[in-house]
Formats: structure tokens, C-alpha cells, sequence
């Protein structure tokens, strides 16, 4: 998998987020798939499989509303690594900047992710999540309700 079709599979990514469309954020991950989440402050990474689109479209729901209560806006992406594995895989490693209206930082973290080309087209297989803080943006929706 080229570096170009990553690239552009993750501006695809961004524009899902953008529009704090779950649906179509999930529509960009693959059946089954799987995300280990390894939060500041957490003694260990805490593993979360999908092995139908349910419940993964679900979290994707809940994660775009926990974005949209925090003040998001848009999202800036930079590619890190990629690692071609043959034709159909790929591992890629991106930074994300999370922005406000306000154009503050809500988020910057980093994030791998597995691709993988079916039918479909390219999907997130697997990802390995650090540095994220969902607890913080879960607390500051809170505060702000």
C-alpha cells in the first residue's frame, strides 16, 4: 500500500471527524478490528475488540458527540511513519492536533494504525492509541454541563 493511498485514505479519516459523523468514521474501519488505548496516567493499555460493526460504530458515535460537547472543530494530521506491508497492508503512524473553534488545542497525540485493503477498499484494522486523554475531555464535558 503506497504511501499517497494512506495519505489520502487519512484526509478521508479527517473529513469523517470534521463532520462528527460516527457513522461515517466507522465506515472507515474494518470487521472485525481492535484498539489498544494507552491513556496518560494509565498503569496499563486497556484492549477494546470489535468483532462486528455494532458496537464499534456505536463507540465512534460516542467518541464524535465526547468531541463535539468538547468545543472540537477540525483536525491537522501529520504522517510520522509508514511501513508498506505488500500490497494490501500498511502501517502508518500519525500525530494529531485537535482544534476548537476558538482555534485552541483540545488534543495532540499520537496514534498507529494498521490498514488493510479489502473489497471495500482501506480500513483501519487495528490501532494502538497513545496519549489520547478521553478521561480529561470526558471531565471537561462534564464541568461544562
Amino acid at each position: 500500500m503506497s504511501q499517497r493511498e494512506v495519505l489520502a485514505f487519512f484526509r478521508r479519516y479527517r473529513a469523517a471527524f470534521d463532520r462528527l459523523d460516527g457513522d461515517a468514521v466507522a465506515a472507515l474501519w474494518h470487521t472485525p478490528s481492535a484498539i489498544a488505548d494507552s491513556a496518560p496516567g494509565a498503569t496499563h493499555a486497556r484492549v477494546t475488540a470489535w468483532h462486528d460493526s455494532a458496537p464499534m460504530r456505536d463507540n465512534m458515535r460516542a467518541l464524535c458527540d465526547l468531541y463535539r460537547r468538547n468545543g472540537y472543530d477540525a483536525a491537522e494530521f501529520e504522517l510520522i511513519d509508514h511501513l508498506p506491508l505488500g500490497r494490501d497492508q500498511s502501517f502508518a503512524r500519525l500525530r494529531w492536533t485537535l482544534r476548537r473553534r476558538d482555534a485552541s488545542v483540545l488534543q495532540s497525540f499520537g496514534t498507529g494504525y494498521h490498514l488493510l485493503r479489502g473489497e471495500d477498499g482501506i480500513r483501519v484494522l487495528a490501532v494502538a492509541a497513545f496519549a489520547e486523554d478521553i478521561r480529561k475531555m470526558k471531565d471537561n464535558a462534564h464541568a461544562a454541563q
